[in-house]
């Protein structure tokens, strides 16, 4: 019901703040206690609840980003962890749900990243948001993020990799440290055949691709994946001494 109420597109949601109607707030406030009431092991144990669960927290993350962003960190770092869980779920559908959700997120952060960083080059004063706050004390949480999606388009049997594609950019753009680093500890984990062409496989992945997340940029690096997936793939499957390994991934 909570999830038609916010998604059904019945009202304009900004009439609510312009007549001082405390409906919506309400609304999210009540999400907020229903999803931090349930335990994250439950999730996914209960189908009906895991489709439930995410369904409505994609709805949020779609229309009320400024409200998620702003939540408290022990309950925007929880909905994360309940995403990432998400991610390596067997149903296809949940795990769909995550990466739109997680799109979202990142979008938005990456957004607010980039105009504090304006602001900041041009010496005015920023707004402070609180999900930044939390993901600068908790950096290992959107690198957890970086590396499961990574591991499932590369070495999992993907069936929604066109969903996966749509986080992983903005993960990447704002984890690009980390992104290199993943990358140098894959490629020397593989047998000594095998590194240089997973080097040109990385760097495919990234040409052309700008540091935006606007469409055009999204359908290039889309495309770019596509391709990358399928010569890990194949290189994967070329005999070697030592198969693909996997565990730089951890």
């Amino acid at each position: 019901m909570l999830k038609a109420a916010l998604s059904g597109g019945y009202v304009n949601f900004g009439v609510f703040n312009l007549y001082g109607d405390e409906a919506l707030n309400n609304s999210l406030n009540m999400f907020v206690k229903l999803a931090y009431s349930i335990p994250r092991k439950d999730i996914l144990d209960y189908p009906k609840l895991s489709h439930a669960y995410y369904n409505l927290v994609e709805v949020v993350t779609q229309d009320h980003m400024s409200f998620v962003g702003n939540l408290e960190p022990n309950i925007f770092l929880y909905v994360l962890s309940s995403i990432s869980d998400g991610l390596v779920a067997l149903d296809s559908m949940v795990s769909t749900s995550c990466c739109a959700t997680l799109d979202n997120i990142v979008s938005y952060i990456f957004k607010i990243l980039s105009k504090r960083n304006k602001h900041v080059s041009q010496g005015t004063a920023t707004e402070e948001f609180s999900c930044l706050t939390t993901l600068e004390l908790n950096p290992e949480v959107l690198r957890q993020l970086l590396s499961t999606v990574l591991n499932i388009i590369m070495f999992e049997d993907c069936k929604n990799q066109w969903s996966m594609s749509r986080p992983l950019l903005g993960l990447i753009l704002l984890n690009e440290k980390y992104f290199t680093e993943l990358e140098q500890n894959l490629v020397a984990s593989q047998p000594i055949n095998k590194q240089q062409p997973m080097v040109e496989c990385f760097k495919a992945l990234m040409q052309n691709v700008e540091r935006s997340l606007n469409g055009k940029n999204r359908d290039r690096f889309t495309q770019n994946l596509s391709v990358f997936r399928r010569d890990i793939t194949n290189l994967s499957k070329n005999p070697s001494e030592n198969p693909v390994n996997t565990d730089m991934m951890n």
